[in-house]
């Protein structure tokens, strides 16, 4: 058998599989024991990770970001208040 990092890279489909271990979960209805091998879709195991998002701050421009206490290098979204062309809500700026 060729070592793991030998086999070619790619872009992985929903229903191509992948080997992991089933490990026991005392509140599963048929709890198993001794963390067997089984196989999980792709499909299946993005379905198990939380969607993220991320909320930024909403200000004017970078002088009202500063005056709301925003650090250089932070990131935050126009409100849409500010001197064109900063007059359009949700474009992400880096506090300068």
């Amino acid at each position: 058998m060729a070592q793991i990092a030998t086999y070619p890279l790619i872009t992985p489909k929903a229903g191509d599989l992948i080997i992991g271990t089933e490990t026991y979960d005392v509140d599963a209805v048929s709890p198993v024991t001794g963390n067997p091998t089984r196989n999980f879709t792709v499909s299946s195991v993005v379905q198990t990770l939380p969607t993220a998002s991320i909320i930024l701050p909403a200000h004017a421009d970078d002088a009202a970001a500063g005056a709301a206490g925003l650090t250089t290098g932070k990131l935050y979204q126009t409100s849409g208040s500010g001197a064109a062309p900063l007059n359009v809500a949700g474009i992400v700026m880096i506090k300068q």
